[in-house]
């Protein structure tokens, strides 16, 4: 992958390969987001699965997670 300007650390840093998600959230993150930031999102959404105690196949509890992700990533 292509190196994307990241809107979380706001350096330029190696993309991911492929969209994380399906969708326009994917998307965002696919292009924003370099593979550092994502890695550190991945155990901030661990921590927020186990302490709220999450299903992410609940479309509520993905709703939320997304919600986080887009905050935490600083896509929006």
């Amino acid at each position: 992958m292509a190196s994307v300007r990241c809107r979380r650390c706001e350096a330029e840093g190696r993309g991911l390969d492929a969209a994380p998600l399906p969708g326009a959230p994917g998307e965002l993150v696919l292009g924003r987001t370099c593979r550092a930031c994502w890695e550190l999102w991945r155990g901030e959404q661990v921590r927020l699965i186990n302490e709220h105690k999450l299903s992410p196949a609940s479309p509520e509890h993905y709703a939320f997670l997304v919600e986080q992700m887009t905050g935490f990533l600083k896509l929006s």
